[in-house]
């Protein structure tokens, strides 16, 4: 069923179709200005913790602590060879930023970290930040690839990753690349076994039409699988 609503700026749309016309229509161009500006943003926000959560840089460990949790039931029931060494586990982190959620969580758990970020200061820092001598875990441990490509332009080498890990940013893709972008990454290492992790912020259906609430009050933020 088709739903309604608003933009950030306040325009009211019939249903999501109509306001993808509206954003970038089937004009190449229009799309790739959609896409420019929504990284020109980003290319103005400083290469901090704070400055990737948009001045909410005390969500960093409460998120962490929720995205661990949900990666350890993951891993357990997925890869439980994993733990004892028996498999090699190598993750593509989307979206990757600074390098918050691979240096504080995937690195600790994968042996390979593989980031995607197209705002360059925000990858040059996290190649910075997860260099051998800045953050070693162990010598099985450690970020080997950074792309700076944008989601909607990036295939996953095919075979290579056991999670695709995606929080945060899938909602920066029109949904015509949304779907594009799992279609061309689900070659990989025997899908459905593999998985794609995506953790978004969503309201829930409960919430009367043009009602805001916090992100406090709502439930959502929670990771969850794709399959």
């Amino acid at each position: 069923m088709e739903k309604g609503g608003l933009d950030s700026a306040g325009r009211e749309f019939k249903n999501a179709e109509e306001m993808w016309r509206e954003q970038v229509g089937d004009d190449h161009s229009k799309k790739t200005e959609w896409y420019r500006q929504g990284v020109g943003y980003w290319e103005g926000v400083e290469a901090s913790t704070n400055g990737v959560l948009g001045g909410y840089a005390q969500v960093n460990e409460p998120d962490i602590m929720g995205s661990e949790a949900f990666l350890k039931q993951l891993l357990s029931e997925r890869f439980p060879d994993a733990a004892n060494g028996q498999r090699h586990l190598v993750v593509l982190d989307c979206g990757s930023g600074i390098g918050r959620v691979s240096k504080n969580l995937l690195i600790r758990y994968f042996n390979e970290v593989d980031l995607l970020e197209p705002v360059s200061h925000f990858l040059e820092t996290a190649r910075e930040s997860l260099a051998p001598e800045n953050h070693m875990i162990s010598d099985t441990h450690k970020a080997t690839n950074f792309f700076c490509v944008p989601l909607q332009e990036f295939t996953p080498e095919a075979g290579r990753y056991d999670i695709i890990w995606v929080q945060w940013c899938i909602g920066h893709l029109t949904d015509d690349d949304f779907v594009s972008f799992f279609k061309r990454a689900k070659d990989q290492k025997g899908l459905p076994v593999e998985l794609f992790a995506v953790k978004m912020y969503a309201l829930t259906t409960e919430l009367p039409k043009k009602v805001h609430r916090t992100r406090s009050k709502v439930q959502a933020n929670r990771p969850g699988v794709i399959k």
